[in-house]
């Protein structure tokens, strides 16, 4: 449960601290006085939306705090310890709100972002706001409250995924289909293509071999010329070399090392020299000999080289990719020349994926359906005694029409009721009042709330439209909730604030500027508050003396 909170510089909030208590705690105050604010500040914790106009005029930033105890077997400790964020059974939530950047949030002191406080929040607190009963008139809305009672959210998600796919192969599908015409026309120009560059058959790398042949060939004269030159320079029979002068000094040498030792060092390195003169000049020799480079061969290296660069220039691309171009030509041609057999694929793909979808609706539908017929019980018994008596609520589940794909499964959900009996049910938006609305909105709500995963629930405003005995109906509800976890319920009625078991009375004040501030009431000033709620500014001593009788006979003193 949420054991205290926090709020600096937020909305018309300077400094606000509030430490809650276990069952039904009632918040209290005149219209404005910023009730609501402390329900916009937690919504914000818990990973809503921040504005920069949330926080406090004339201040750079606004603070959000809030301390949570949870039980050993709380689902929230297990979130926790998959983030690594657990910290024993306490749970710490702070956001910051900056002007001019972006909010930071923190679970136990650890930064973590508006997902993961919108996660976390979600296993902590269960809010229902004051506008819930205009939300409810839309089957989407109906969906969903329906499911989460049923336990359905991991399998509507894994159902929009399955959708998706089935969509994307369906389209896929349908393309290959439509483009057969314009693909006969495109495997004509893609044929012709292919056609003139296999005549020439480029192979990867070939280009750069050819180039690289042309400039030896367009110097081989030279280069045989040179190669000779230096070669009779270095090792030849028919002068006097290089080589036959390094022969004479090293023999020399030999003779003089007896008389001077340091020489052997000169001689080692005239004997290095000699090698290296001997295989240069064996290197040389291949060169020398090249007659591979004809006049015939070099004209065809310089055909081969222009007709690459011919069909390069038509194709748009470099010389050297051409051989690249004809694969990527060839892959399309066979992604075109055959599109029954990828159709074939993808139908049996979509097969398969639409047996999964129906499996997942199937398992969601028999989820939905086992839930309904409880909830359709306890929300009518609940209505009853919210003045509807011999009214009815029911949950239909109906047939999708068409392949009965959709994104939220293969039957769509609505509530029906009726405010009389003999009545059939009918859709909340054909024949219920506004008035009527609220109690069942307050009903479906109160019953949902028994579900929660969450230990704390929050009920902004939700008994806005009804007053009188049903009012008092609601505030037992709401005392009865409070029995199993923690109920925090901001209400305007008298006969639902004495059912709380502590009362927080919030008030504004204007000396210093708007500021909201709140403070638990001891039972004597919860006899006043009352007696406020009941007759306005103007409390009288038997408006004192009926509050206490009404706080006593609903055992909250």
């Amino acid at each position: 449960m949420i054991d205290w909170l926090k709020i600096r510089q937020f909305a018309i909030v300077e400094n606000l601290e509030i430490e809650f208590e276990a069952n039904f705690t009632a918040l209290t105050g005149e219209t404005g006085s910023g009730k609501s604010v402390i329900i916009d500040a937690i919504n914000v914790l818990l990973g809503d939306r921040s504005e920069a106009t949330q926080i406090r005029y004339g201040q750079d930033s606004a603070e959000i705090q809030a301390g949570f105890s949870l039980s050993v077997d709380h689902p929230a400790l297990q979130w926790l310890n998959d983030q690594g964020m657990d910290d024993n059974t306490d749970c710490i939530l702070r956001r910051v709100l900056r002007k001019g950047r972006s909010s930071r949030g923190f679970i136990n002191n650890r930064a973590a972002t508006a997902t993961q406080l919108r996660e976390l929040g979600e296993l902590l607190v269960d809010i229902h706001g004051q506008h819930e009963h205009l939300s409810l008139l839309k089957r989407e809305v109906q969906r969903g409250m329906l499911d989460g009672a049923a336990g359905n959210t991991n399998l509507m998600h894994k159902v929009s995924i399955c959708y998706e796919g089935i969509r994307d192969l369906k389209q896929r599908i349908r393309e290959l289909r439509d483009r057969s015409e314009s693909d006969a026309k495109q495997l004509d120009i893609l044929n012709y293509h292919l056609d003139e560059i296999r005549k020439l058959d480029p192979k990867d790398g070939e280009w750069d071999e050819l180039e690289s042949r042309q400039r030896r060939g367009a110097h081989q004269v030279e280069l045989i010329s040179a190669a000779s030159e230096i070669h009779e320079h270095l090792h030849s029979s028919q002068t006097d070399s290089l080589n036959d002068h390094l022969i004479r000094h090293i023999s020399r040498l030999d003779a003089l090392i007896e008389y001077a030792p340091e020489l052997a060092e000169v001689r080692k390195m005239l004997s290095e020299a000699q090698i290296n003169i001997e295989e240069a000049s064996k290197q040389l020799e291949p060169i020398i000999n090249d007659n591979e480079l004809d006049a015939e061969s070099l004209q065809y290296i310089e055909d081969r080289l222009s007709e690459y660069h011919s069909l390069a220039r038509k194709h748009r691309i470099q010389p050297e990719q051409l051989a690249e171009h004809m694969q990527k030509i060839q892959t399309e041609l066979d992604s075109l020349a055959d599109p029954e057999t990828e159709i074939a694929e993808l139908t049996e793909q979509l097969e398969q994926a639409s047996v999964r979808y129906f499996d997942l609706c199937a398992t969601i539908s028999t989820n939905r359906r086992k839930v309904a017929t409880q909830l359709q019980q306890d929300i009518s018994t609940i209505i009853h005694g919210l003045g509807m008596k011999g009214g009815s609520f029911e949950i239909h589940l109906i047939p999708e029409d068409g392949d009965g794909i959709m994104r939220h499964g293969n039957e769509s959900v609505e509530f029906r009721a009726s405010g009389n009996p003999g009545i059939p049910a009918q859709p909340l938006n054909k024949t219920i009042s506004g008035g009527e609305l609220s109690r069942i909105s307050l009903a479906i709500q109160v019953v949902l709330a028994r579900e929660s995963r969450a230990p704390t629930m929050i009920f902004d405003e939700v008994d806005t439209g009804i007053g009188g005995e049903v009012a008092n109906t609601i505030g037992q509800k709401l005392r009865e909730l409070g029995e199993r976890g923690q109920v925090i319920c901001i209400t305007h009625l008298t006969q639902v604030a004495i059912h709380g078991n502590h009362q927080f009375n919030v008030t504004k004040s204007i000396d210093d500027g708007i500021e909201t501030m709140i403070r638990k009431l001891s039972d004597e000033e919860r006899i006043a508050e009352i007696a406020r709620m009941i007759s306005g500014e103007k409390v009288t001593s038997q408006t004192l003396t009926h509050a206490r009788q009404l706080l006593t006979s609903a055992g909250s003193l």
